[in-house]
């Protein structure tokens, strides 16, 4: 069992507890809350409903309050609900204590029920993503994350296959098996199903590297301790399937996570490899550091299979990302103007912000081979994350696809507003939007 701080959240026709009314001041004022004389009221002054949510909760703790009923006077009842729930969680699996306390939140309005119980089902879904991101790796080796995925589905309209080494490797996945023999820990693809609609699939690709030592080309620094949380794609993937088939939403879905772990050993790949990857292609592995574009390669290759409508792929790929963007904002690119400019939207309107970065052909020269068709890195140290895209581009020739870059926001190091310290799920609400607004 998994276990995070209680956030009970209903709707009432009459308030209990102390009350909490969302007021009207100076919309360039921040959000704040101020507690009555008699600690019988709160005011708190309006602004962006998740962050509103996400300080709520946080007042509340602070000042020992454990039941409040909300009037909201016309803010999002799902974005508080959401922001709330979200800034409460905590990864507390392997405390030996957790004194957390119950708190109570009231919506008044039984009108508002729907928007909360849509809140319930997504922060659910984030949590889950949170739960999978935060495992230690010894924990969830890649068969072991994809039987607790498939636990996780139970009862829920989700078909779940694995493909394990050998059928992997009867099958062609070249990348997967490469980064993958160097683990004593044996790769998977996990494959989950959800059919919500009519039509062809929207295909999700998620990374899947439940530890990242770099491989024979080994991290150095602190940034190794860290790497348990490189499978935050998978995860993401994991619980936006997860979230669709809660919400009922309408849409044909396939999540498709590569579960492997990148570790250094005698039977590893080596920089200077060549391998045939699951598509035809041949790859020189030129950095074995590169692991991640290398299993996803395969991933979205074997989702060209399902003849989909489009494929969106998610990965915390490159160092490169953080540095251009930070860690708030993911990068997103792709062969389909449509299909991006559609993330872009939903992640501006779940606050999941997403940065276009450009696909020139130039960028294609990059990553050609001298003795393979491709090598997994650039020879120089230029457009990093660009350089992991136009290495993916090739394998998703012939479908509508989009690459997310989310290494910085899928991770951080600690709190901010609704995303808490260590993995985020951050993609999940994005895609969920994106799913439904089709």
């Amino acid at each position: 069992m998994l276990i995070n701080p209680k956030l009970l959240m209903d709707c009432v026709s009459t308030p209990k507890g102390v009350v909490v009314e969302a007021v009207k001041e100076d919309e360039k004022k921040d959000i704040t809350f101020k507690l009555s004389l008699d600690e019988k009221k709160i005011l708190g002054s309006q602004g962006d409903p998740l962050k509103w949510g996400a300080r709520l909760i946080k007042f509340l703790k602070a000042n020992s309050i454990e039941e409040a009923s909300l009037v909201l006077n016309g803010l999002s009842a799902e974005k508080v609900a959401l922001g709330a729930k979200l800034a409460s969680y905590k990864f507390a699996k392997y405390l030996t204590s957790n004194e957390a306390k119950e708190v109570k939140l009231h919506f008044v309005g039984l009108e508002l029920e729907d928007e909360v119980n849509k809140a319930q089902a997504l922060s659910e879904a984030v949590y889950l993503a949170r739960d999978l991101g935060n495992e230690p790796a010894i924990s969830v080796p890649p068969l072991t994350f994809a039987k607790t995925v498939s636990e996780k589905m139970h009862g829920l309209p989700v078909e779940v296959q694995v493909l394990e080494e050998e059928e992997l490797r009867k099958e062609g996945f070249g990348g997967i098996i490469a980064v993958g023999k160097g683990s004593v820990n044996p790769p998977a693809l996990l494959i989950m199903k959800y059919n919500g609609g009519s039509g062809k699939p929207v295909v999700l690709v998620g990374k899947g590297v439940v530890f990242d030592a770099g491989g024979l080309n080994l991290k150095v620094g602190g940034g190794i301790r860290g790497m348990y949380m490189d499978k935050s794609g998978a995860s993401d993937v994991v619980g936006t399937i997860f979230a669709a088939a809660k919400l009922k939403i309408k849409k044909n879905v396939i999540a498709i996570a590569p579960l492997v772990e990148n570790i250094p050993s005698g039977n590893a790949v080596r920089p200077g490899d060549v391998i045939k990857m699951y598509s035809g292609k041949t790859v020189e592995v030129a950095n074995t550091d590169a692991e991640g574009r290398l299993i996803l390669a395969d991933a979205i290759a074997y989702g060209k299979t399902y003849d989909p409508e489009e494929i969106v792929d998610l990965a915390t790929l490159t160092g490169a990302q953080v540095v251009a963007l930070g860690t708030k904002v993911a990068a997103v690119m792709g062969n389909d103007e449509h299909l991006v400019s559609s993330l872009i939207e939903a992640g501006k309107r779940t606050e999941e912000p997403l940065w276009q970065l450009p696909l020139f052909e130039l960028y294609d020269e990059l990553v050609k081979g001298d003795r393979s068709d491709l090598k997994n890195i650039s020879d120089t140290n230029e457009a990093g994350s660009i350089i992991g895209g136009a290495f993916l581009k090739p394998f998703a020739e012939g479908a509508p696809w989009a690459h997310i870059d989310l290494a910085g926001p899928a991770m951080l190091n600690s709190d901010w507003e609704w995303m808490t310290k260590g993995a985020t799920g951050f993609g999940v609400r994005l895609l969920i939007d994106h799913l439904s607004s089709q």
